[in-house]
C-alpha cells in the first residue's frame, strides 16, 4: 500500500491477534506482538516515499529499522511477528485462510539456540559432539544436490548453512512451528538482505526432507528428491 489508511491498520491489526488469541495465544504474548507491530506500523508510517511505493521492499525495510529498537534476544519473535502479519497487512486472503486452518502461528518461545554472531554459532556447532551426528534428512538433501551436478561451493555453503539450522533446533519438537522459529532465528545473523533470501530459499526447499524425515515419511524425502 502507498500510504497508511488508519481503518486498514486497526483492522489488520485487530484480524492478527483475534486470530494469535483464537488460536490460544497467552496474554503476554498477545501484549508482546502487539507492542512488536505498532513500532513496526509506526516505522511504515514514517518511511520516506521511496518506500511507501513498493510494497515488499518497503516492509522489509520497516522489519529491518524496527528490529534495531530491541534487544537482540528478541529479535527472532520480531521477525516471526512481522512474518505473520504481513498478509493482514497487504489483505492477502487466502494466506490469511491457510494460517486460521493449520498451526502455522508461533505461540509460543520454541527451544531455538542462538547466541553470538554467525562466527560464533558455527564455532559453537562445530565444538559441539552433536556436529558428529549425521543427520539423515541432510544427508538425502545433498545427495540431491550433487545428482543435480551443482558447483561444490553451493554445496558446501549449503550444507553448512543448514546444519547450522539443525543445530539450532536441536532442542526443539521436530514440528514446522520450531522449523520456522529456527529460520526466524537465524535471520538475525545475517547483516545483507541478500544472504537472507538466500537462506531462506534454502530453508524452504529443504523442508521438505526435514519434515519428511521427522514424520516418518520416506516416500516424501523420496519424492523432494
Amino acid at each position: 500500500m502507498s500510504s497508511l489508511d488508519p481503518d486498514h491498520v486497526e483492522t489488520a491489526l485487530t484480524a492478527y491477534l483475534s486470530l494469535l488469541k483464537g488460536k490460544g495465544a497467552a496474554t503476554s504474548l498477545l501484549t508482546r506482538r502487539k507492542h512488536i507491530l505498532r513500532h513496526l506500523l509506526s516505522t511504515l508510517e514514517a518511511q520516506s516515499d521511496q518506500f511507501r511505493h513498493n510494497d515488499d521492499a518497503g516492509y522489509r525495510h520497516a522489519v529491518d529499522s524496527t528490529i534495531t529498537k530491541f534487544p537482540d534476544e528478541q529479535q527472532f519473535e520480531i521477525i516471526s511477528a512481522a512474518r505473520e502479519f504481513y498478509p493482514f497487512w497487504i489483505g492477502d486472503m487466502k494466506t490469511i485462510a491457510r494460517l486460521n486452518a493449520a498451526d502455522a502461528l508461533a505461540l509460543d518461545h520454541a527451544p531455538v539456540d542462538v547466541r553470538g554472531s554467525l562466527i560464533d554459532m558455527f564455532e559453537r556447532m562445530d565444538a559441539d559432539p552433536w556436529s558428529h551426528t549425521e543427520q539423515v534428512c541432510l544427508v538425502e538433501y545433498l545427495k540431491r544436490l550433487n545428482s543435480q551436478s551443482q558447483p561444490d561451493a553451493v554445496v558446501d555453503i549449503r550444507e553448512r548453512l543448514l546444519q547450522l539450522l539443525l543445530f539450532v533446533i536441536r532442542n526443539a519438537e521436530p514440528t514446522p512451528t520450531a522449523y520456522r522459529a529456527g529460520v526466524d532465528a537465524m535471520l538475525t545473523l545475517f547483516a545483507k538482505e541478500d544472504a537472507r533470501r538466500l537462506f531462506v530459499d534454502v530453508a524452504r526447499e529443504f523442508f521438505y526432507f526435514w519434515n519428511g524425515f521427522h514424520q516418518g515419511q520416506a516416500e516424501q524425502i523420496a519424492r523432494a528428491a
